[in-house]
């Protein structure tokens, strides 16, 4: 019989000679970048959270400051009511608030009517004059003497009652004081209600 030799067909796939070992590389340094990137990763977060830490601390230090600073600041605040009529008289007089709706720090005299600031700062005064009668009401603010704001009405025959306010912001040295005034020949009213009353309060330093 006739003999053919065929030649061996050539494989085009390739194959590594180290087999398993080979694959166990190319794991072994894939796992070691994601460990590589897995540290970074940690190290950037660590970072993020001392930051934020820092900044807490911070903030915390601040918060106690705050809180001994408003704890140092006298509190000062009243509110009062006359509680009677007053007036006419032939003379200027003192209003006198005798009901003491508010009086933090013992600041106002419900004895004098008077205000007397127990610390340098700024203050704001409020107060209001309500009027029953045919008498004129004029009723005014005073700083030491010397007048700030008024509230004024002058009655009709048709106009038988009114109320008005005033108010203002001062700056006052540690034992000025602050009053109303109701002005001679002028009447105001008040009752159990409180229609006419002072208030006052320190605002800061």
């Amino acid at each position: 019989p006739l003999f053919v030799w065929a030649r061996p067909a050539l494989s085009t796939k390739r194959t590594c000679s180290c087999g398993s070992l080979c694959t166990a590389v190319i794991e072994a340094k894939m796992t070691s970048r994601m460990c590589h990137e897995d540290q970074e990763c940690l190290c950037s977060l660590k970072t993020t959270v001392e930051e934020h830490s820092s900044a807490l601390k911070e903030l915390r230090a601040t918060v106690e400051e705050l809180k001994k600073e408003n704890q140092a600041r006298p509190k000062v605040a009243f509110s009062a009511a006359l509680s009677e009529s007053k007036g006419p008289f032939d003379t200027d007089i003192i209003l006198v608030y005798k009901h003491v709706i508010t009086n933090i720090g013992n600041a106002y005299s419900p004895s004098t009517g008077i205000f007397k600031a127990p610390v340098s700062g700024t203050y704001y005064f409020r107060f209001t004059a309500f009027s029953y009668t045919n008498n004129h009401r004029r009723v005014s603010l005073y700083k030491g003497g010397q007048l700030v704001v008024t509230v004024t009405d002058v009655q009709s025959g048709q106009d038988g009652e009114d109320s008005g306010s005033n108010g203002a912001t001062l700056q006052l040295e540690k034992g000025e004081e602050v009053y109303t005034q109701l002005k001679a020949q002028h009447h105001v009213y008040d009752d159990y209600a409180h229609h006419t009353t002072f208030t006052g309060f320190l605002i800061f330093l």
